[in-house]
């Protein structure tokens, strides 16, 4: 695998221990959203003016399918799902087969970065807790913009800062204040349609995915005792995150309509 495409997983999933990145599937095996707020983005796509007939949508950092599956399972929405983990798309076309909408999710392996590159003409991209993978939200939204078709949607499920406008660590320099996050979002002149704030959410889910990553770690480490000091790392990396996403950043999913910006001609 590339190391471009290494470092992408590593930053998505905030692994600083590089020992660790094949051991992530094991770690993560009790997790199936990663960490999105499934439940409210679901009401909220469904909230969107979109035909289930041929609605097609792109999941960007899919992970193991959670939000694509249960949006094709609600909606009849064709979903095309993006990833770079093998183990996590494995699972991923499993609960396809389970959830019975097979025929409606096409899951593919590939860098994200890479995948953008083309441009596409889906009705709706998501980009669900990858953080600043793309950098800014102004970078983030011109790049999501080339894979939505006009007057298509753009949804974000990410936060902005409470009482600062830049946060001094790894996978935060993207975080601003609630004002600038909302004028790099709206920077090409797209309508934002929706934000929900996702904090009590986030809260809850952080709180368990932590006891359930820490569950892991401690039976990992009993397997390979020479990965421990890697795990107790790991593990306090993850107790650092979600004190700081608990009490420094707001949670909040956006959708935005792209629009066209259309020049006067002299």
């Amino acid at each position: 695998m590339p190391s471009s495409t290494e470092e992408a997983i590593s930053n998505s999933l905030e692994i600083e221990q590089p020992h660790l990145l094949p051991h992530i599937p094991y770690l993560l095996q009790d997790l199936w959203a990663l960490g999105s707020s499934v439940d409210q983005i679901l009401e909220i796509v469904g909230s969107l003016p979109l035909s289930s007939v041929d609605t097609t949508l792109l999941d960007l950092g899919c992970g193991k399918g959670a939000l694509s599956i249960q949006l094709a399972a609600r909606y009849g929405f064709h979903i095309v799902g993006i990833d770079a983990m093998t183990t996590f798309l494995e699972t991923a076309r499993n609960k396809a087969e389970e959830y019975q909408v097979p025929h409606l999710c096409q899951f593919e392996e590939q860098n994200i970065v890479e995948f953008i590159s083309i441009e596409n003409h889906f009705d709706l991209v998501i980009l669900a807790s990858l953080g600043g993978i793309f950098g800014s939200f102004e970078s983030t939204i011109a790049k999501l913009r080339t894979q939505v078709r006009s007057d298509g949607y753009i949804l974000i499920d990410d936060g902005y800062l409470r009482d600062q406008n830049h946060l001094n660590r790894k996978g935060y320099e993207h975080y601003r204040d609630h004002e600038n996050t909302i004028r790099e979002l709206t920077a090409f002149h797209d309508i934002l349609v929706h934000e929900v704030n996702t904090t009590s959410t986030n809260k809850k889910i952080n709180e368990d995915y932590l006891k359930l990553i820490g569950k892991r770690c401690r039976e990992l480490g009993l397997q390979h005792p020479e990965l421990q000091k890697d795990l107790d790392a790991y593990f306090q990396l993850q107790e650092e995150e979600c004190h700081i996403l608990n009490h420094e950043v707001e949670g909040a999913v956006w959708v935005l309509q792209k629009k066209e910006m259309h020049h006067n001609t002299v």
